[in-house]
């Protein structure tokens, strides 16, 4: 566990992906060979053993042939033992009978650390099972003894060096180490080729984005063909520069906006100052500059409190003071607000309904002022503004402002929550709208995660549906 914390934090400190894919890929490699290679080391020990048992069996067997046809005399046996020997380089032979003595045995003797037989160690055990064995000169031998009757009863032992398995599996070990060496060697040059020409359609992906600027935010990386790996973030990539576009364009056209609307009111106030200085004026026509100059500062202010009003609300940790409002309460304090305005220009100002809403006070009371405002500079006298409560099915509560005005064309509504827009193209003069009212009202009903719509139509009136998601209780 340790060992794998260590390799990962190693891997993880590289900078390049192709890094470390070559270096998994190669560690990979590495344990795979060695599983491998370890399984067949184990195998092919298995294996010798097994050869050295069928041996050393068979020298036993023998053994017990040779006593067979010549069980009247031994000559035949000790020159068997001999031969095998001689012929037998580390074949190790003896033969003993009922009494324990000792009948033949190979000339070639291996001694113990203590200077006996390797024939008189107690670790021969008679049952025809071989065993490795270590002797006091440090060899290892396999040694196998079994027991037999034929006439009489006799014990036979055998022992073969294992010199040459030991020399057979030093240069296994060895071809396995190179082996893994050169899988390694190879494994980390094709790795990281491999790694890099994978990885060559994201560079490629880089360069594209490290092109583009403001000028170039039309293009689309998706278009191309890409790999499966890439092809969602292409997407996503071709979805933000949509969205960069749409902000860049959106931004431009603001900014024109703000630029015209501050030059028209400095134009105004710098021509009228002119003209009060060119010659000698009397004190009402000082007067009427002067109250035209408040005018335009007037709506100067009102415009700077609607840029400055938008720019907030577009600021994501933006906190409302929410809480449970009285509708009724709400929309009556809006309706006196403006009745003098209502008188002033003849028309009917009602309020309807009743219910409640958890928002923001001060938000709700400027988006409805906003609403009838707009609503009263455009419903001729004797006409009538209703600001009404109603309660939808699904329990949401929606805040209706109709009017019996001159309406709006169809061709107008997709862009009448847009900043500046005015259907006529003309801008505003002495008293009137900044162009932000409806864009303000749309900024706070996002804040309040609920929608703003628009019916109308021309000659006919106007109607403002404001719809909030919360849970209403009627009263």
């Amino acid at each position: 566990m340790f060992s794998t914390s260590v390799t990962e934090s190693a891997i993880a400190r590289q900078g390049s992906i192709a890094t470390r894919l070559t270096v998994w890929y190669a560690l990979l490699s590495v344990v795979l060979i060695a599983s491998a290679g370890s399984i067949l080391y184990w195998a092919a020990v298995n294996h010798l053993r097994q050869e050295d048992d069928k041996l050393l069996a068979a020298k036993i067997a023998e053994m017990r042939a040779v006593l067979v046809l010549h069980h009247n005399g031994y000559e035949a046996l000790r020159e068997e033992v001999e031969q095998e020997a001689t012929t037998f380089q580390g074949i190790y032979l003896r033969v003993l009978n009922a009494q324990g003595d000792i009948i033949a045995e190979s000339p070639a003797s291996i001694t113990t650390a203590g200077g006996g037989s390797l024939f008189a160690s107690a670790r021969f055990q008679v049952d025809g099972h071989g065993r490795d064995w270590v002797a006091g000169n440090g060899k290892m031998y396999r040694v196998m003894s079994s027991s037999f009757e034929t006439g009489s009863r006799y014990t036979v032992h055998a022992a073969m060096s294992l010199l040459k398995d030991k020399q057979f599996l030093a240069a296994y070990r060895n071809t396995l180490l190179l082996a893994i060496l050169f899988v390694l060697a190879v494994a980390i040059a094709a790795g990281y080729l491999i790694a890099r020409r994978g990885l060559r359609p994201a560079s490629q992906l880089a360069a594209i984005v490290d092109e583009l600027g403001a000028g170039h935010l039309h293009r689309r990386v998706g278009d191309q063909i890409w790999p499966a790996e890439l092809r969602p973030l292409a997407t996503n990539f071709d979805h933000l520069l949509a969205r960069l576009e749409d902000s860049f364009a959106r931004i431009s056209r603001f900014s024109a906006n703000i630029a015209h609307e501050l030059r028209t009111p400095l134009h105004i106030l710098r021509g009228e100052a002119e003209i009060a200085l060119s010659r000698g004026r009397s004190r009402e026509d000082y007067r009427a500059c002067i109250e035209s100059a408040v005018d335009e500062y007037d709506r100067l202010s009102r415009l700077v409190d609607g840029l400055l009003f938008l720019a907030s609300t577009e600021q994501p940790d933006k906190q409302l003071e929410k809480q449970s409002l009285d509708l009724a309460q709400e929309i009556n304090a809006v309706c006196a607000f403006y009745q003098a305005m209502a008188d002033e220009l003849d028309i009917v100002l009602l309020a309807a309904g009743r219910g409640r809403l958890v928002a923001d006070s001060s938000l709700l009371r400027r988006a409805l002022g906003n609403l009838v405002a707009n609503a009263l500079h455009h419903t001729p006298a004797g006409g009538r503004v209703v600001v009404a409560v109603k309660t939808a099915r699904d329990h949401v509560v929606e805040i209706v402002v109709s009017d019996t005005g001159c309406g709006i064309a169809a061709e107008y509504l997709p862009r009448i929550f847009d900043r500046f827009y005015r259907i006529d193209g003309t801008r505003p003069r002495q008293g009137q709208s900044t162009g932000l009212g409806l864009a303000i009202v749309r900024s706070i009903m996002q804040l309040h995660d609920g929608t703003v719509s628009i019916d109308s139509e021309a000659d006919h009136g106007t109607t403002v549906t404001l719809t909030f998601p919360e849970p209403v209780n009627s009263t």
